[in-house]
């Protein structure tokens, strides 16, 4: 799992995975995804679990859902600046970064002998 999943639910990580690969063209717009049940296998989740993060999908405009014909990429996904997700994961890898920095700041000192 990737820093930017970490405090995700299972649905969140699924989504982010799907919009993971339309921002990468892994998916591309008018490509079927899996159906749920493959989709749910693919990423080791409960059918409804798949299910929830298709319709957050669906409800955020990357992907249309056709009833009983499948999930489709959208043709117009959302800009970047619409996507809150891909900000606080920004967000979240910079405040790893700056965690780690901190911890060696604060090792330094304490291996530093006081100075007469």
């Amino acid at each position: 799992m990737s820093t930017e999943e970490l405090g995700l639910a299972r649905y969140e990580r699924v989504a982010e995975a799907i919009r993971r690969a339309v921002r990468t063209g892994e998916l591309k717009p008018g490509e079927q995804l899996p159906a749920s049940r493959e989709l749910a296998k693919q990423h080791g989740v409960a059918l409804n679990t798949a299910q929830r993060a298709v319709n957050v999908l669906r409800d955020e405009g990357w992907l249309v859902v056709r009833p009983t014909v499948g999930a489709f990429v959208s043709g117009s996904i959302p800009e970047p600046e619409e996507d809150l997700r891909q900000a606080v994961s920004d967000l979240q890898k910079t405040v790893a970064k700056l965690e780690d920095r901190l911890s060696q700041v604060e090792a330094s000192i304490r291996s530093t002998p006081p100075a007469e």
